[in-house]
Order: structure tokens, then sequence, then C-alpha cells
């Protein structure tokens, strides 16, 4: 675990989740400078680097504020634009550079409370726009749990090829996706066995942009704030129907209620029961969800089955 002394407030770390909010993670100097301290501070912690100068810019001597295309000098090779006088050197313009998030800095500073299994050596996906820190044991948790750090998945597209990934890259449990993206425009997915984090709901407000383990833990255990009538953890052990909260243990079980609020949630509340058994995997043994939920509390509270019929009921 690392830890780093410059201090990211909360206007900084609304900046940074702004910038990997977006497709490419980058950000012009000319903006940046209307932040006040917010962008120094992430520049200072490395947080955002120095990557090329915009490729267009309104040329000093241009009366009519036309665009001017950023061209290479044909014999320094320096990005600029000729002017009415002379070469104007990019580089020398402070406010036409830009910069970009440094992901994987970013990232570690995200997981510097947590003991990953990969803390030293993330796996890049997508780009790098998802770093694989492997699992990690949070407290209140008996089993270690894996974890991503992701950006990007408010952008337009951005969502069906994380869950593609996802589907190439299955988890054996339960895996935390801890998301950079503003939460306002962060459209959390239901995914099998993966819950989808913004860092905001679980960040540790003395550190910047760490994470705090107790509350990531709190945060699985009891699901989000906005939950609407019908929420389930991403590995099924938890449902949540208007505030009453059941949990599961069986891997069938859990696997049965995930299919049955998955489909709550989407507007299909109906499911074949033999659909959902054959899901969950109990093969001939089981033949209704009363067998597969006897004796549990949820049975006929919000869990219910007519003939060929299956749903959870709000």
């Amino acid at each position: 675990m690392t830890s780093c002394s410059s201090r990211i407030d909360p206007a900084a770390r609304r900046l940074l989740s702004s910038i990997a909010g977006t497709r490419d993670a980058r950000v012009s100097a000319m903006a940046l400078a209307h932040m006040r301290g917010a962008g120094h501070a992430l520049m200072d912690a490395g947080l955002i680097v120095q990557r090329g100068s915009v490729m267009s810019v309104v040329a000093e001597d241009d009366l009519d504020d036309t665009p001017t295309s950023v061209i290479a000098h044909p014999i320094t090779g320096q990005h600029g634009h000729l002017g009415n006088a002379a070469w104007n050197d990019e580089q020398t313009s402070a406010r036409r550079r830009g910069y970009a998030l440094d992901m994987e800095a970013a990232a570690r500073r995200v997981v510097a409370r947590l003991d990953c299994s990969l803390g030293k050596d993330p796996v890049p996906y997508l780009d790098g726009a998802v770093l694989d820190f492997g699992t990690v044991r949070l407290p209140k948790r008996r089993a270690r749990v894996g974890i991503w750090v992701v950006r990007g998945l408010s952008v337009s597209g951005a969502l069906d090829k994380f869950r593609q990934l996802a589907a190439r890259r299955p988890s054996e449990g339960l895996r935390l996706v801890i998301s950079l993206d503003p939460a306002k425009r962060l459209c959390s997915p239901t995914m099998k066995g993966h819950e989808v984090v913004p860092l905001e709901d679980v960040v540790d407000h003395e550190d910047g942009i760490a994470a705090n383990p107790e509350i990531l833990s709190a945060r699985l255990l009891t699901g989000p704030s906005d939950q609407g009538p019908v929420w389930v953890s991403g590995d099924g052990a938890v449902l949540i129907v208007h505030g009453e909260r059941f949990d599961f243990k069986g891997t069938k079980q859990k696997a049965a209620v995930r299919m049955m609020a998955e489909a709550f949630i989407s507007g299909e509340h109906r499911l074949s029961t033999d659909a959902v058994l054959e899901a969950a995997g109990c093969g001939r043994t089981v033949r209704r969800l009363s067998e597969l939920f006897k004796g549990h509390p949820a049975w006929k509270r919000v869990i219910f089955q007519v003939a060929a019929s299956c749903w959870i009921e709000d």
C-alpha cells in the first residue's frame, strides 16, 4: 500500500472525475486555468500530465477569430502555426498545452489503502481505461473480492465494451468496480458478479481520492443510497426491496435471486421458473422454486411462483 502527501481537495477530486468521464480523458490548459487551484493540485500530484498541445488555435493576429490548424514546422518539426509576422511555437504557449489523466497514477491513489494482490503491477484493459488490481480483502468479508478501477463508463458506447470485457474475463466471485466518472452521469449497470461503485460514494475525504476500506465494505453490504424499489448486489447475496433486506448464502439461491431481480429492474417482471432454475444450476433435483427457497424469509414475501412463472414482487 502506498500514500501520497499531495492533498486532493473536493474541488480537485470533482475536476479529476470530470476529466476521467470524457472519451480521451484530456483537458486543455486553457480549461484548467478557469478551475483555479484544482488543476494545479492535480498537476502537482502527478495525476494529470502534459500530453502535447491543442490541434487548433485562434491566431493572435487573426481579427476574425478563425481557428488556425496546428502544423509541424517544415524545418524544426515543432508544432505551431504560421502567423502574419512569424512562426508561433505551440510549446511556448502555456494556455494551448494539452493535459491528460494519468490513469495508472490515479488508480493507484484510489487503492492506496487497500491490500490488493496486484497493487504493484495492475493489468490494463481497454487502452488503459480499466485497471485490474487483482483481489482485495475487505473488513467484515471472509472471501477476497476482485477489484477493478475504471474510467469513461459514462461515455457513449463504452458500457457495451466494458460488458464484453467482463464477459471475456468473468469473475469467480464478486468483483468490485470503482468508477472515476462523476456519479450523476454514471448509470450503474447490472452485471453478473460485478458491483459498480462511484468513487465519490466510497472515498476517504481526508485522503483525497483514496477509497476507504470500511466504507467500501459497508457499501457492499447496504447498497447505494438510491436503490429504487429493488436492488440486488453483484453476486446476488443481498436483495433489498423497498428498504427491506434479505441475505442469501447458497450459490444457487444467489444466482436465482440475481436473475429475477435483474428482470424486475429491466421491466420484465415474470420469468420462466424452469429457466431460472436451470440458470441457477439446480439440475433435476430441484423442480420448484419453493424447494430452492424453503424456509427463507424472502419466500412468499417478495419471491413468488405461480404455475410456470416466478418473480420478485415489490
